[in-house]
């Protein structure tokens, strides 16, 4: 399923100290996902090009890590300061286009709240990597003044959007049903016959709300492919 992969690849990017060694498999993980949901809408097809920028940086980055360890015979300081900034600008518009996609899936299958905290934290999400853009860009007005309390606000106001972006993913997980999804939950006993009963009377109220919504998605994925016609 596309929002289950997509939350297995965003959670590596809390890795903010290693991000070296992870973020090409987060990349890798998030193409998948967002390539799987890119015929919803465009924005997760615009998410899904963002996602492979981010994958080929995330392997230069890799690289001149591996370079570092075993020869580091020649400086690389501003080409990893070129790629970060690169890396980071990748990550935003991703973040920004993946929020978009979810806040116009959300609001076509009404789910309510999640579209308003999908389109803040998209907006949210393209502050916050702007700052890291601006914290990574060698620029001369910035000189050494910038003291590193404000590496460690940055720092942890990633990760904190990040773990609340996660939560917004996974509530598409638990909430929103892919079309070819409708049939894969598992089925619960209990040894209680009304706690049975309960559980199949409220899946089957899921399945037939998870039904109507893969039916939505269905229609727009059709239409999508309509207009490439």
């Amino acid at each position: 399923m596309g929002f289950g992969t997509l939350f297995i690849g965003y959670f590596l990017l809390l890795n903010l100290t290693y991000y070296g060694f992870t973020d090409a498999i987060a990349a890798a993980i998030m193409l998948l996902g967002l390539y799987k949901l890119s015929g919803v809408n465009r924005f997760f097809k615009m998410a899904t090009v963002a996602s492979a920028v981010f994958l080929a940086f995330s392997l230069g980055e890799f690289g001149i890590a591996v370079y570092e360890i075993f020869l580091k015979s020649i400086s690389t300081t501003t080409l990893v300061s070129v790629m970060s900034i690169v890396r980071c600008a990748s990550i935003g518009v991703l973040t920004a286009l993946m929020l978009k996609g979810i806040e116009d899936v959300a609001h076509e299958v009404d789910i309510e709240d999640l579209p308003q905290r999908a389109s803040r934290l998209a907006i949210i999400s393209a502050v916050i990597y702007s700052l890291w853009i601006a914290f990574e860009a060698p620029l001369s007005f910035m000189g050494d003044f910038i003291p590193a309390v404000l590496s460690l606000v940055i720092m942890l106001a990633t990760i904190a959007l990040i773990i609340v972006n996660l939560t917004v993913i996974y509530s598409c997980y638990m909430k929103i049903c892919m079309p070819g999804d409708e049939d894969n939950s598992r089925e619960r006993t209990s040894r209680f016959e009304f706690v049975n009963e309960y559980r199949a009377r409220k899946a089957e109220r899921e399945a037939e709300v998870a039904r109507q919504r893969a039916k939505i998605l269905k229609e727009r994925r059709e239409k999508m492919k309509g207009k490439k016609k």
